[in-house]
């Protein structure tokens, strides 16, 4: 059997590939992120509206969107909605879109939990002042809730980060793609993935450390009021 001989310069040769890979796949967790935000405030509200079918609707949705796994739904995507309805996604997008709609089931979740933690007295007091349900939403509710919802939206960012290291099968030219790439041409992929995983979990480790930091910060101030 051939011994493997490591070259660890083929990172430094290949360095400035990696990063703008690595540029590809924040970018493409941000993307799914605002899908998930928009997308996942619209599945909590419908959640919580007084429609019952709405709210059916809305948790079914989530539900499925929990337990699809991310891999099927990138290739139902990218392959299957694209060819039936006649659609010319680029991989780029069909990753946001994956990414979006898993998130926002998550999201709607963070939403429908920070909501539901704002004392109900206050949409009262709101329309008791003359305030319409949609500018009491707006104006009272919304705005102390997101005290309570941003770390957890950090998390799923996370989580979305890590989803998104996945979406070069296909063909997202992402960190792993390149590493990939690299890999099969200079048969090191010990040391390309091994980079490509470090710096992930560098990022990962770091956001993560943010969201708990941010979460002690908020929750102070909360206490304080």
């Amino acid at each position: 059997m051939t011994k493997y001989i490591f070259d660890w310069g083929i990172i430094r040769d290949n360095f400035g590939a990696l990063m703008n890979g690595l540029k590809i796949t924040l970018y493409i967790a941000f993307a799914g992120l605002t899908i998930a935000l928009i997308l996942g405030l619209i599945v909590a509200l419908m959640r919580l509206s007084r429609s019952r079918t709405a709210s059916w609707i809305a948790g079914s949705f989530t539900q499925l969107m929990r337990g699809i796994p991310l891999l099927v739904l990138l290739y139902w995507i990218y392959y299957g909605v694209a060819a039936e309805l006649n659609l010319n996604f680029s991989p780029f997008s069909a990753g946001a879109i994956a990414l979006g709609l898993t998130g926002s089931a998550y999201m709607a979740e963070v939403y429908r939990g920070g909501l539901n933690a704002v004392d109900p007295g206050q949409r009262e007091a709101a329309l008791a002042m003359g305030l319409r349900r949609s500018q009491a939403f707006a104006a009272v509710i919304f705005p102390q809730a997101v005290r309570i919802i941003i770390p957890p939206t950090v998390n799923v960012f996370v989580g979305l980060l890590k989803g998104a290291t996945i979406v070069s099968v296909i063909g997202v030219t992402d960190m792993l793609y390149v590493a990939q790439v690299v890999s099969l041409r200079t048969f090191t992929p010990f040391e390309l993935y091994s980079a490509a995983g470090v710096v992930l979990v560098a990022i990962t480790v770091a956001i993560a450390g943010f969201s708990w930091s941010l979460e002690c910060h908020l929750g102070r101030g909360g206490n304080r009021v």
